[in-house]
């Protein structure tokens, strides 16, 4: 298909994705490459405090945080009036949509947003549903339903970090998530560098094959989709400057003893003597800060970490965070 096909309506990229596969980076390396295009984001997050928002590099666009549930159910409705309040009369014009899901929903109600309301079939069409795949984690949760839901519903696989992989194991896994989607476009990338040209542009959503997968899509009724309730957010936060060497020291510690459990960690931070923000990433065991943007003359600087695992405690990580007060 060509790059340069046209729209008669908004087009509308979904991305998918498990927690830490590196959806939001994909967002942000996307967006820096059309500085001249109005792209309104919309990010989804699991946890009741969005960190996602301030990780995206939205510039003037338009961005929109959906947070304290999945998009997939319990704020659905809330991704339907997002849509409608970029859309409203002498709003701006956009030239795309991105929707970036929360790493746990199922992709099919965010596609029924779009397929079964007769407002937003008339106004914006789906491009592409792209899912993005952690190579070094995914075999921990390749046997999870909503994983595999999210390789079967996409029409092109972003498979990312491979080369934290040897060519065999690679070519494995490329084996199995073609099991799974035969008649997907496969990018192979690290940190999510992917020419925009390769996703955007190009129309390669089929209601043929998501049907295949989902019969009942266009029905309008509720979806049988349940969360794993023994996964959960938490959000800690401090007011004070942060000491790095104690941060770093603290999160090596925790990764050490809970990495099984802490599926996935981001924040935003506050180090002493720091004109930028810090973003923070770790997904099980693997940790990674840089430097962000500079920090703005008439914003709050804290520090906000969300936490997404098993068995969490809360007291515990308040208490953690604290002391690398610097």
């Amino acid at each position: 298909m060509s790059p340069t096909t046209t729209f008669a309506r908004i087009p509308v990229t979904v991305i998918s994705g498990f927690l830490g596969a590196g959806k939001t980076t994909l967002v942000n390396h996307l967006m820096q490459q059309c500085p001249t295009e109005q792209i309104a984001v919309i990010v989804n997050e699991f946890g009741e405090v969005g960190i996602d928002g301030q990780l995206i590099v939205a510039d003037d666009n338009p961005l929109i945080e959906i947070n304290n549930g999945c998009v997939c159910c319990t704020v659905r409705k809330d991704l339907a009036v997002a849509v409608r309040e970029l859309l409203r009369p002498g709003g701006r014009e956009l030239d795309r949509i991105v929707i970036e899901t929360s790493g746990l929903a199922d992709p099919a109600p965010v596609l029924q947003t779009f397929l079964a309301d007769p407002d937003l079939i008339q106004q914006v069409e789906l491009e592409s549903v792209i899912a993005v795949v952690d190579a070094l984690h995914v075999h921990l949760h390749l046997d999870d339903e909503i994983v595999r839901e999210q390789i079967a519903f996409a029409d092109a696989i972003v498979l990312n970090k491979v080369s934290s992989m040897g060519p065999v194991a690679l070519a494995d896994l490329e084996a199995r998530l073609l099991q799974l989607n035969p008649a997907a476009h496969l990018e192979r990338t690290d940190y999510a560098q992917v020419a925009a040209q390769s996703l955007f542009g190009i129309r390669r959503f089929s209601l043929p094959n998501v049907l295949a997968i989902e019969p009942d899509l266009l029905d309008g009724g509720e979806h049988d989709h349940e969360h794993d309730e023994s996964i959960q957010a938490l959000c800690v936060d401090v007011a004070d400057p942060l000491d790095a060497e104690r941060f770093n020291r603290w999160m090596n510690q925790l990764v050490q003893r809970a990495g099984a459990d802490l599926m996935r960690t981001k924040g935003v931070l506050n180090m002493r003597s720091e004109a930028r923000q810090f973003h923070f990433h770790s997904v099980h065991m693997l940790l990674d800060a840089r430097p962000g943007r500079r920090w703005r003359d008439d914003e709050i600087r804290d520090s906000k970490l969300v936490f997404i695992g098993r068995r969490l405690d809360g007291d515990a990580l308040r208490i953690g965070l604290r002391n690398c007060i610097a």
